[in-house]
């Protein structure tokens, strides 16, 4: 139903490219450790989220069924109702997986300065 990346991992050396501000560790901001502690938190938290998120999408009896949605379809409108509830859920799965991207190119940014 979704395309879902292959697991994102930490890659030893490698330099993160963002269109957005990361840390920087100088002499008179939050240590380098402390900074790189509050990102593997957040992120191993995002990650445990997405897991979680996923398992109740797997666990649910019904998920998103053409029958709870056709009757909002007045004379077979298209896109469909079903099918715009089935893009906005991808939408939101696609935004999570982003959101845990985010926190790993934190990681990443931080363990290689």
């Amino acid at each position: 139903m979704f395309d879902l990346p292959l697991t994102m991992c930490y890659i030893p050396h490698m330099t993160v490219n963002v269109n957005y501000p990361l840390p920087t560790v100088h002499w008179n901001g939050t240590p380098q450790e402390t900074l790189l502690e509050d990102a593997e938190k957040l992120s191993n938290a995002v990650d445990q989220a997405y897991d979680i998120v996923l398992q109740a999408m797997e666990d649910c009896k019904v998920g998103i069924h053409g029958r709870d949605y056709y009757v909002q379809d007045p004379a077979n409108e298209a896109p469909s109702a079903l099918k715009r509830a089935q893009e906005e859920r991808g939408k939101h799965i696609q935004n999570l997986i982003a959101f845990k991207q985010y926190n790993l190119e934190h990681v990443m940014h931080l363990r290689s300065q």
